[in-house]
């Protein structure tokens, strides 16, 4: 296995260097599955138009699902000699079958190779998102229906700003993931052409058909371009920005979880099974998984960084530069599929705590504004002047160590300059929700639309099982 398959040219080995640098088999060894898929697909088609034998094609077919076996079983032993996972199954089928095996990389190229293989893995690592992602979405809508009467608190410039629902404030994230699910479905749709067959970037010298392994793959065709076919990342740039709008969606969450399961908010409060400990506190049990998460945003947006800087300035059409594109293709699907499947397992493991929100509404004065509305409302008072009234009446219960709903009639008509009283619960959060109009936003009724339109997109959205 130490002879490569390209050494004809050359009269010494490379040094030990270059082939440190040259190898990438201790990464793409992961694309092994769908190396041997398209090789299989590629030899079936040099089959079907005569190039090779269907004695060759069955010596060649039963060799890869042979070495898919050594390699799911770890049997086989990588090398840096032999630089990448293609060279390994090509060196290790003409091992098993000798002179035939020398016959499946008619053509092709490498160029091609790991671009339809890359285009194949990415492709994989989707459909497994969209399922994580479909989880997900179905979890915070199933919290927003059982939650549906609690009340939560409703932040600007992380102060405290109005009550709303809780499933409303699920619903936000619901969205926001729903949009990262339909810029999955566009990513999906950037790989759809098959680069297999463009060779090095001209096309093949053989009568080769490539509309055929592009729909033995379930492609929808050919690239239209060879050239374009080897050089294209754009479905990659395409992965990555997708990856990290998720994460920073992701990151977001759990920013307010980390800050609503402290001691001094706590709003929420997280299970063991997504919290851990301190070597030196006993008491502490921290919520290191929504840290971590919350971390991986800047790690996906590195690998994002990486590769647009790898691809800036670069020639048509393949360079060696690009090989290091499945470092990051990698690395971010990883944190992908952790963050998804995180995100679900702080949402199965929280509980939210009303008493507490309801107790800060109340001392942080969030019903001035509703005060000010009804003022507009019921007394005809201009807003401004209604503003300057609620926000006196706030700075007075401040100054006397109350709250709006324990001031006296005397009190109100003190600050106000004119009689002032207020409807019986009139300042409990719920009374306040239910004023709020409009459709998206927080009363109980738009509240309920939002969920029927949030279970139609799901309903829409997840029946398709190509997505």
């Amino acid at each position: 296995m130490a002879e490569k398959l390209w050494h004809g040219r050359f009269e010494k080995a490379p040094s030990k260097i270059t082939e440190e640098i040259s190898e990438s088999i201790s990464y793409d060894h992961a694309l092994y599955k769908v190396d041997i898929r398209a090789s299989l697909a590629h030899a079936k088609m040099l089959c079907s138009v005569g190039v090779i034998s269907s004695e060759d094609f069955s010596a060649i077919e039963k060799g890869l699902n042979q070495i898919e076996s050594e390699i799911a079983s770890g049997k086989m032993e990588f090398s840096s000699v032999l630089e990448d996972i293609h060279m390994h199954v090509e060196s290790r089928l003409i091992e098993l079958i000798g002179e035939r095996g020398k016959k499946l990389h008619t053509g092709r190229s490498r160029n091609d190779q790991v671009a339809v293989d890359t285009h194949l893995f990415t492709r994989k690592a989707l459909e497994e998102h969209r399922k994580d992602l479909t989880a997900l979405l179905q979890k915070i809508l199933s919290l927003a229906q059982k939650e549906v009467g609690k009340i939560w608190i409703g932040y600007t410039h992380l102060q405290i700003a109005q009550p709303v629902l809780l499933s409303h404030y699920l619903l936000a994230y619901f969205w926001q993931f729903a949009r990262d699910l339909e810029t999955l479905d566009f990513v999906y749709e950037s790989v759809r052409f098959s680069p297999l067959g463009a060779a090095a970037l001209g096309g093949a010298n053989y009568p080769i058909d490539r509309e055929k392994t592009a729909h033995d793959l379930a492609f929808d065709a050919p690239y239209p371009n060879s050239m374009d076919a080897v050089a294209n990342r754009d479905y990659q740039l395409n992965y990555h920005f997708c990856a990290l709008r998720l994460f920073l969606h992701i990151s977001r969450f759990c920013e307010d979880i980390v800050i609503y399961n402290s001691t001094e908010f706590g709003y929420v409060t997280l299970g063991d099974a997504v919290t851990t400990g301190s070597s030196i506190m006993p008491q502490k049990k921290n919520p290191d998984i929504a840290e971590l998460l919350r971390g991986k945003a800047g790690r996906v947006n590195g690998n994002m960084q990486a590769l647009i800087t790898n691809l800036k300035g670069l020639p048509l059409t393949y360079n060696r530069d690009l090989q290091e594109d499945k470092v990051y293709l990698f690395d971010s699907i990883k944190q992908v599929r952790q963050g998804l499947l995180g995100m679900l397992e702080i949402l199965n493991h929280i509980h939210f705590n009303e008493e507490r929100l309801l107790e800060n509404l109340s001392r942080a004065f969030a019903l001035a504004t509703d005060v000010a509305d009804y003022l507009v409302r019921e007394k005809n008072i201009p807003f401004r002047d209604a503003h300057r009234v609620a926000g006196s009446a706030v700075k007075f219960a401040e100054a006397h160590h109350k709250r709006l709903e324990t001031l006296s009639e005397k009190e109100w008509e003190k600050v106000a300059g004119y009689p002032l009283n207020f409807p019986q619960d009139f300042f409990s959060a719920q009374a306040s929700i239910s004023r709020r109009q409009g459709y998206g936003s927080t009363n109980p009724e738009a509240v309920s639309v939002q969920i029927q339109e949030a279970a139609a997109f799901l309903e829409k959205n997840v029946g398709d099982t190509k997505k």
